[in-house]
């Protein structure tokens, strides 16, 4: 099942998302997360970067 998530407060972040679709860290930078993520021993988490209103959109496999 495809999940939607909303991640408008934190466009242009990379974040940390965990099993229930809440994101539990975010950083400017993947290094600066995957740091957090380590620091917080935040566990099973889904690393992602939030697309900023500029980004362009792509499908498939380009």
């Amino acid at each position: 099942m495809a999940r939607t998530l909303d991640l408008a407060p934190w466009a242009g972040r990379w974040v940390a998302v965990d099993a229930e679709s809440r994101v539990c860290s975010d950083a400017a930078s993947l290094a600066e997360l995957l740091t957090a993520i380590e620091e917080a021993d935040l566990g099973e988490v889904e690393v992602m970067r939030a697309p900023a209103p500029d980004d362009p959109v792509s499908y498939g496999f380009g």
